[in-house]
């Protein structure tokens, strides 16, 4: 399997939506971005880091970074996105040394990548499938349907209903039955 290098680039609140937000994250070259979706809760943790707010030292996941690094097994571990279902990135802690694979939401992998300077990882197939081209300084993002869980899903649809996007609601609406003949 070939995998692609990810890095951490910001975090911003999906316009029109409720409580929810955009991890973006790039490839090292720059050239391409795909966004995961997380929830307010995640935005506040990375804004706690963002900010460099005081506290975040002692908060339990820099703690445990803490840990892992002083018993020297942190280097061990590695974040890998490996696959998309039902509009969620599937995401594991991977063990170099053990191959052992520990399943992870995405966005607290991403997190902790970020905390502890974990490599983190996208298979290649599914970054070339899900990422657009990198636009510094962007002022949107467009993500892929098949990206959003089926709860933001129905919201869209009954929306794109409600304004008349009725290409938007085709499209919609293809997606959930092609999730429901996939289950």
């Amino acid at each position: 399997m070939n995998k692609i290098r990810l890095v951490f680039k910001g975090i911003t609140e999906i316009v029109g939506g409720e409580k929810l937000g955009l991890i973006i994250l790039t490839d090292v070259a720059m050239t391409r971005q795909i966004a995961i979706v997380c929830d307010s809760q995640m935005e506040y943790q990375f804004g706690i880091r963002l900010g460099h707010t005081p506290i975040r030292d002692v908060l339990l996941p820099e703690v445990l970074c803490k840990i892992l690094k002083a018993s020297g097994t942190i280097n061990d571990y590695e974040v890998l996105i490996s696959d998309i279902v039902d509009g969620e990135y599937k995401t594991v802690l991977l063990n170099n040394i053990t191959s052992e694979m520990i399943p992870i939401r995405s966005s607290d992998a991403i997190l902790l990548s970020y905390i502890s300077r974990m490599p983190l990882y996208i298979e290649e197939r599914l970054m070339n499938r899900q990422s657009v081209a990198y636009q510094e300084n962007s002022r949107g993002m467009a993500i892929p349907i098949n990206s959003i869980s089926d709860v933001m899903l129905d919201e869209a649809l009954e929306k794109a209903i409600e304004n008349e996007e009725y290409e938007m609601a085709s499209y919609l609406r293809d997606e959930k039955n092609r999730r429901k003949s996939i289950r």
